[in-house]
C-alpha cells in the first residue's frame, strides 16, 4: 500500500463547509462561539479549544466554560447528546434542572442541524485537504514582539504531497543573532521580501477548507493567527491535527517525537533543517505515512483522527505485539510523497 489513491468526490448535497476559514473576527468570546456554531453542533471540548484558543482542554472544565459562557445566553442551546448548538427563532425555550438551555425538538431555521448532526463522522480522510504549515520567527512570544520571517504550506490530499509554498517574509524589526544562527534567515535576506499583511491572500487561500497541520501545531497557529489578525483583521477557525500528538498515539514506541526523531524514524531526509519548506515538506511526508498506519487500524474519517488524538478515552492500548511491529518504520519505498 503505498498511499491514498481514491479520487476527489464532491461534497454531498447539505454537507457543512469543513475546513480551514477567516472571517472578521468577533469582539467577543460569545461571538466567537456563535460564528463556529453557524457551522454546526459541537462537543464542548472541541468548541472552547477554538472559542478561548487553547491547545489542551480535560472535558469537565471545557464543560464549565461553555456552561458560564453560552448557559445564560438564549441564542445558544444545549442538545440532549451534548454537544452545543444555535437556537433558532422557533425552537422552543425549554431549560433543564441546571438552568442551561436544552433542545426540547430538533431546531428548524437558518442555523438549525439535525439531531444527528454530531454524530456525522466528517469526511474521509483521502477526501481532506491537509495543509501542512511551518513558520520561523524572531521570537516565542505570537502575541508580542515576534513575527514571523518565513512561511511554508505544504498541501497533502490523497496521501502526497502535490503542492508547495514557500515565502520569506519581512518581519519589521531586527531578528535576534542566536535566531539568524538556527535559521540562517539574516536581515538581509527579508529586508526586501513582503510584509505578511502583502501575502496573507496567498496564505488564506491554500488553507481555506482545509486541515490545519504542524509540527507543535499550536505554536504554528498561532503566529499565523496573529499575523492574519494584525494584517487583514480577520480571525482564523477550523480543524487542527498536530503531528506531534498524532505521533504519539500512533507511535508509542518512539521515546521522542521531535521532527528529528520522527523523520529518521520514517527514513525521511530533511533538505533544509530550520527553514520553512524543508520542515514542512518533511513533516508532511511524515503526515502521509502516519494515515497509512492510521488507515491500517481502521481509521477512515476525520471525526475518528480527532478522537483518536483528542478524547483520551478512544487512545487504545496497543499489546507488546503490536508495539514491536510498530518499532519497523515502514520502508521509503512505500512512501507515494517523496
Amino acid at each position: 500500500m503505498t498511499g491514498f489513491s481514491s479520487p476527489e468526490r464532491a461534497p454531498a448535497a447539505g454537507a457543512r463547509p469543513f475546513g480551514t476559514t477567516a472571517s472578521p473576527r468577533p469582539t467577543t468570546l460569545s461571538g466567537r462561539a456563535a460564528r463556529r456554531l453557524a457551522q454546526g453542533p459541537l462537543d464542548a471540548v472541541t468548541l472552547m479549544r477554538e472559542v478561548c484558543q487553547v491547545e489542551r482542554l480535560q472535558a469537565d472544565a471545557a464543560e464549565r466554560m461553555a456552561q458560564a459562557l453560552l448557559g445564560s445566553h438564549p441564542e445558544f442551546i444545549r442538545l440532549p447528546s451534548g454537544h452545543w448548538a444555535l437556537a433558532s427563532a422557533s425552537a422552543p425555550d425549554v431549560r433543564g434542572p441546571s438552568g442551561i438551555m436544552v433542545a426540547g425538538a430538533p431546531a428548524t431555521g437558518a442555523f438549525a442541524a439535525p439531531e444527528s448532526a454530531p454524530d456525522d463522522p466528517g469526511p474521509s480522510l483521502r477526501d481532506i485537504t491537509f495543509s501542512v504549515v511551518d513558520v520561523e520567527t524572531t521570537g516565542t512570544r505570537a502575541a508580542g514582539d515576534d513575527r514571523i520571517t518565513e512561511i511554508a504550506i505544504a498541501t497533502v490530499r490523497g496521501g502526497a504531497v502535490i503542492d508547495v509554498y514557500s515565502q520569506l517574509v519581512n518581519p519589521e524589526r531586527p531578528i535576534p543573532p542566536y535566531i539568524t544562527a538556527l535559521t540562517q534567515i539574516s536581515w538581509e535576506m527579508v529586508r526586501d521580501q513582503p510584509r505578511f499583511r502583502h501575502v496573507a491572500d496567498q496564505v488564506l487561500a491554500r488553507l481555506a477548507g482545509s486541515v490545519f497541520v504542524a509540527h507543535n501545531a499550536s505554536f504554528d497557529w498561532r503566529f499565523v493567527s496573529e499575523e492574519i489578525r494584525r494584517g487583514v483583521g480577520h480571525e482564523l477557525s477550523g480543524p487542527r491535527l498536530c503531528t506531534v500528538r498524532l505521533a504519539r498515539v500512533l507511535l508509542p514506541e518512539l521515546s521522542r517525537r521531535s521532527l528529528d526523531h520522527l523523520t529518521h524514524h520514517f527514513g525521511i531526509a530533511i533538505e533544509a533543517r530550520h527553514r520553512a519548506a524543508g520542515d514542512a515538506v518533511a513533516t508532511a511526508q511524515a503526515l502521509c505515512r502516519m494515515l497509512i498506519i492510521a488507515e491500517r487500524d481502521g481509521v477512515r474519517t476525520w471525526a475518528e483522527l480527532d478522537a483518536l488524538v483528542n478524547s483520551p478515552a478512544s487512545r487504545r492500548r496497543r499489546t507488546a505485539s503490536d508495539r514491536r511491529r510498530r518499532a519497523f518504520p515502514l520502508p521509503v519505498q512505500e512512501d507515494s510523497s517523496a
